[in-house]
């Protein structure tokens, strides 16, 4: 019980918290306890991936985003994939967005 409680708290915190966020200056992703912050001048690619790496996503269908020093980072698909891509492509005209 003493293992099994706090990884089941961890991932129902994953299940309730996970959600993307674009401010100002930066996409965040949120996954649980775990947040990958990434600025938006730096993103340079943004396109799906079926790569079953580990990363903080639900499913095999993710979005990956590549920065400006050639780093990935894979995470899930948005619900509102639409709404996403049109303002990543208004928020980072010098970016190939294909998602």
């Amino acid at each position: 019980m003493i293992i099994i409680v706090p990884i089941a708290g961890l991932l129902l915190w994953a299940l309730f918290q996970s959600y993307h966020e674009v401010t100002d200056d930066a996409f965040i992703a949120h996954f649980g306890p775990i947040k990958k912050r990434i600025p938006l001048r730096d993103i340079r690619r943004v396109n799906y991936s079926y790569n079953p790496l580990s990363s903080p996503a639900w499913t095999l269908k993710r979005m990956e985003i590549t920065d400006h020093r050639h780093r990935s980072y894979l995470l899930s698909a948005p619900e509102d994939e639409q709404a996403l891509r049109d303002l990543l492509q208004q928020r980072c005209p010098h970016a190939t967005i294909s998602i």
